[in-house]
């Protein structure tokens, strides 16, 4: 009852300025991201919170909590969502206060993915499975049915600890974009092989799916993502629309994390694509054998900058079909 009282006083006290200035608030200049603290923080805070969108503290400090109402704030503008309260953000939100739909803009804007099926696998699980399973349909090549998957050389995580933590983070965004979306798990206590997680999707008629994965090389130095996707040789009906997906998701994602983008690379050696029937790409979102990527894959904000990342380049992927 008193945040329901607070959250009236302050869309009164919005309004009643709105009323008397005639223009739209003043809000917080240039860029405001994690990490940042003072009073454009503080002020965006109660904005948020005015509008519905923040819930918490107004402290000053640029929280995960003010990343995830800002994210909500940028989904319900129909702005691009990457957590960052820059120019374009403002702008939208200025003019939503100016036209005062203050009451109603979560509830109004489009939905970017509405009505679509999007999958997700996070990959790998906490128990590998060494027996063997045909690389393609009618294919006397085998390959292990769920290999272990790569572990943080510093933190000592396991890789799919870190898939499934931000294939959880995407799926909100997906659901609240409007998506339907199928999980191969949520949970690393399953037995999938690579062979079954394809025939998911298939049967459930995914639009796209994505496998989530993180990597590991010889030298710790090598850092950065990059894509795989079905070769045009065993897959040649959806190599066209993957390749799309990669490029506009390997775009926005290093756009939203600041990783080095390593390009994409078509397999003919993976059972997951060789199997599916439905558009799909794998992103390797760093490498767990590198200290810094290993540590920053573990943080939270990271992980939100990673899904939105993701979240950005399939709403731009169907854009611009």
């Amino acid at each position: 009852m008193k945040r329901f009282c607070q959250k009236l006083l302050y869309i009164f006290v919005l309004y009643l300025i709105l009323g008397l200035s005639g223009a739209a608030l003043a809000l917080p200049e240039g860029f405001l991201r994690i990490g940042d603290y003072g009073s454009e923080v503080a002020q965006l805070q109660s904005e948020l919170a005015a509008a519905g969108f923040y819930h918490g503290e107004v402290s000053g400090t640029f929280t995960t909590d003010t990343q995830d109402a800002v994210i909500a704030l940028q989904k319900a503008l129909g702005v691009e969502m990457d957590g960052i309260y820059g120019p374009s953000t403002a702008e939208a939100f200025q003019v939503a206060l100016g036209q005062g739909r203050l009451g109603d803009v979560a509830n109004s804007a489009e939905l970017p993915l509405q009505g679509r099926v999007i999958g997700i696998d996070p990959g790998h699980q906490a128990a590998e499975d060494p027996d063997l399973e045909p690389l393609l349909p009618g294919s006397n090549r085998t390959k292990p049915r769920m290999t272990k998957g790569a572990v943080g050389i510093k933190t000592g995580t396991p890789e799919c600890r870190i898939n499934l933590q931000i294939g959880l983070k995407l799926k909100g965004l997906l659901e609240e974009g409007g998506a339907t979306v199928v999980m191969t798990r949520d949970s690393s206590d399953v037995s999938l092989s690579n062979v079954e997680r394809a025939q998911l999707m298939n049967e459930a008629e995914v639009d796209v799916w994505l496998r989530l994965h993180c990597d590991a090389a010889s030298s710790e130095r090598t850092s950065g993502t990059h894509a795989l996707i079905p070769s045009h040789t065993y897959n040649a009906d959806i190599y066209k629309d993957s390749l799309a997906l990669a490029e506009s998701v390997m775009e926005r994602f290093c756009e939203a994390t600041g990783a080095s983008n390593g390009g994409i690379t078509a397999m003919m050696n993976q059972a997951g694509f060789n199997w599916s029937s439905r558009p799909v790409m794998a992103i390797e979102m760093g490498y767990l054998s590198n200290a810094e990527d290993d540590v920053r894959l573990g943080r939270d904000s990271y992980q939100i900058a990673c899904a939105t990342g993701i979240y950005n380049g399939i709403v731009a992927y169907y854009q611009a079909k």
